[in-house]
């Protein structure tokens, strides 16, 4: 699904969900709201948030509030920011500024620390010739105390403090899917042996991008060249097998 097939997806689900009672839901949403509100029956009500929280919905049975994220199809994209906000959060949380310059290297792609390269090349140029560098940087970036900061910028609050931290993510459409708590986020990708191994920036198992390196200069694209981009591109796979594991 494309960003507006996205939001689509949310407002159709709003629909089925909204102000239905939890015991009369299809069973591929009441099972899993029923055992986060740890209740049986009730009335659901559902309200869509705004892009700033991780959150795209919040539902609510009586007084209780609870946050979900939304995603659909494969190959997930998980959080988007400006370079210039992404590399001073990386510095916070105590990321070396050799690890910091090679994530800046590799997002321009032309071989400078600004962007004013003349030449650009794709991300299968540059784990030919710098992959060593690009496999320190991972190193470093995955460690466990580095990733539980990650986890929560990326996936579970986002940028801001006053953020609503989620409670899990709900995968699939209206008519079918399935529902990842919080908890099992962070148990996949805190896994010592979930690491993502394609030659370029990871967090384990998140992917780093640029919005575009913009190859071949096109105006209207050259603003996205400032984008950093997280995906979690084995995401159904993962949480999958995650929540078959738990049982």
């Amino acid at each position: 699904m494309g960003k507006n097939d996205g939001h689509q997806n949310e407002y159709e689900i709003i629909e089925v969900l909204n102000k239905k009672k939890i015991d009369k839901l299809p069973n591929h949403f009441k099972k899993w709201i029923q055992k986060l509100f740890q209740v049986d029956k009730g009335t659901l009500y559902v309200n869509k948030l705004n892009n700033e929280q991780k959150a795209d919905i919040v539902l609510k049975v009586g007084e209780v509030n609870k946050y979900i994220s939304i995603k659909s199809g494969n190959s997930n994209s998980f959080h988007s920011e400006q370079i210039n906000t992404f590399i001073p959060f990386l510095r916070e949380i105590g990321i070396s500024e050799s690890t910091l310059k090679t994530i800046v290297f590799f997002h321009y792609g032309d071989n400078t620390l600004d962007g004013s390269g003349p030449i650009r090349f794709t991300s299968n140029d540059l784990r030919k010739t710098h992959s060593k560098w690009f496999k320190l940087a991972s190193d470093e970036l995955s460690q466990d105390n580095i990733m539980k900061h990650v986890i929560e910028r990326f996936i579970t609050k986002g940028r801001y403090k006053a953020n609503f931290t989620i409670n899990g993510i709900y995968h699939g459409t209206k008519d079918d899917g399935f529902f990842l708590p919080t908890k099992l986020i962070y148990q996949i990708l805190l896994r010592k042996k979930h690491v993502w191994k394609n030659g370029t920036i990871n967090f384990k198992m998140l992917s780093y991008q640029p919005g575009s390196r913009n190859l071949w200069g096109i105006p209207g694209s050259e603003q996205k060249r400032n984008n950093s981009e997280i995906k979690w591109r084995s995401f159904k796979k993962d949480a999958l097998n995650e929540i078959k594991f738990s049982k």
